[in-house]
């Protein structure tokens, strides 16, 4: 069985033992909780592996970045959450190993902005669409540039790591409402 997900289920069932009249859901409880449960555990895992390299610094600049314009660009979601907090923890944990000259941080930028204003934002599945959902194209457009005046290749492979993820390839791209 899944840990996250398993963890995820315990702890909602507790939750909804203690107050079976509340007003959310079981099935609401376990996916937060899941999504919650995978978050920290990536800050966690991404925290002492960084630290135990010599690049702790590093690995949350990659983290924080990939989540921030995850956040605004969507992309595809792994089935199982546990691949997700590994996939995600080896790649912030190795992309701060990865120096870029200047000349190769701007063309990633740049392919990372071409696919932005292209494909973001990139849900796959709505769950919600909020009133601010037009300007996710903007504020993606906005944090890969502002890698043109910071010049980070950790936040250049994020993007470029993150721009990957929103490409039509996965699941035909199709985007659905539910």
């Amino acid at each position: 069985m899944r840990m996250l997900e398993a963890l995820s289920r315990r702890i909602a069932a507790e939750i909804k033992r203690s107050d079976p009249d509340g007003p959310t859901s079981l099935e609401v409880m376990e996916y937060a909780l899941a999504i919650k449960l995978t978050e920290i555990s990536t800050i966690i895992f991404v925290s002492i592996i960084g630290w135990f390299t010599g690049h702790f610094f590093g690995a949350l600049l990659a983290l924080g970045s990939l989540m921030l314009i995850r956040r605004f660009s969507g992309g595809i979601h792994f089935s199982n959450l546990n691949f997700c907090v590994f996939f995600t923890t080896i790649v912030c944990t190795i992309i701060p190993f990865i120096p870029l000259s200047l000349s190769v941080i701007l063309i990633t930028n740049v392919c990372s902005l071409l696919i932005f204003i292209a494909y973001a934002p990139n849900h796959f599945i709505y769950i919600n669409k909020t009133e601010n959902h037009k300007y996710y194209k903007l504020i993606c457009i906005f944090i890969c540039m502002l890698n043109f005046f910071v010049q980070s290749s950790i936040i250049s492979l994020s993007c470029v790591v993150q721009s990957f993820s929103i490409l039509p390839l996965w699941r035909g791209g199709e985007r659905k409402w539910i």
